[in-house]
């Protein structure tokens, strides 16, 4: 059966899940319920305190292990792995013109793939997805007249993971569309099993992209396993 909706987000930092909607939010609570009624029941019927709370306790594992199966069923992915596992890269900083508009607008985007807002000033807004930072700062008065254009000497362009396809569309659908923000290319995302993405602008026309691609930095990759033919090092 096709997963159509999450109702669970894997935590940015520590190992588990978080509920994200009331679907996810009533198995959650079923876990805290069903024992209460269980107990109360049996109560009510004049069952010894011993064979209560027996009846009680037993219920908590069966019912944790059939939460974290369907956390498996309609969660994203966990991440194996020992430790936290790091990027080598560790934040971006990105110098944006209309300060107040580009917090809004990151907060629009980021917050709706998983990142957190760390912290918000006067001089800088910081985000992270447990890994790496994507920092905003107000560029100063006298640069502003610079402006930003990707062909130049410089930023191309920024792409976030998403955990799945459905993400992807869902992001143009709830995020993109119905706050009239412009998908650049062709209407909505586009691609295939590796490499699946739709591109838009910030207020200061920095070109970003919401990307499934499981493989993307493997060596075995498609674009990464073809043959080099540029050596900087030759005259």
């Amino acid at each position: 059966m096709k997963k159509s909706k999450l109702w669970f987000r894997r935590k940015t930092y520590g190992w588990g899940w978080t509920p994200i909607t009331w679907e996810g939010w009533v198995a959650t609570l079923m876990v805290v319920i069903i024992p209460l009624l269980i107990r109360l029941t049996m109560k009510s019927l004049d069952f010894e305190k011993s064979t209560q709370y027996f009846y009680t306790y037993a219920s908590i594992p069966i019912l944790v292990m059939g939460l974290i199966l369907i956390c498996f069923r309609f969660g994203e992915k966990p991440k194996w792995q020992w430790g936290i596992k790091r990027t080598k890269l560790s934040h971006v900083d990105l110098s944006v013109s209309n300060y107040k508009e580009s917090v809004k607008f990151y907060d629009l985007i980021l917050l709706s793939i998983g990142w957190e807002k760390l912290v918000s000033r006067l001089d800088h807004t910081t985000y992270t997805d447990g890994t790496l930072k994507v920092v905003l700062c107000p560029v100063e008065e006298e640069y502003k007249h610079f402006g930003f254009h990707r062909k130049r000497v410089g930023l191309n362009h920024l792409a976030f993971y998403a955990e799945t396809k459905e993400v992807v569309d869902d992001f143009y659908r709830e995020i993109l569309q119905k706050n009239n923000i412009q998908s650049l290319y062709h209407e909505g995302a586009s691609g295939d099993n590796n490499y699946y993405s739709v591109f838009f602008e910030d207020p200061d026309r920095i070109k970003l992209e919401i990307v499934y691609s499981p493989f993307y930095c493997d060596k075995e990759y498609m674009m990464n396993n073809v043959e080099s033919n540029f050596d900087p090092y030759t005259t």
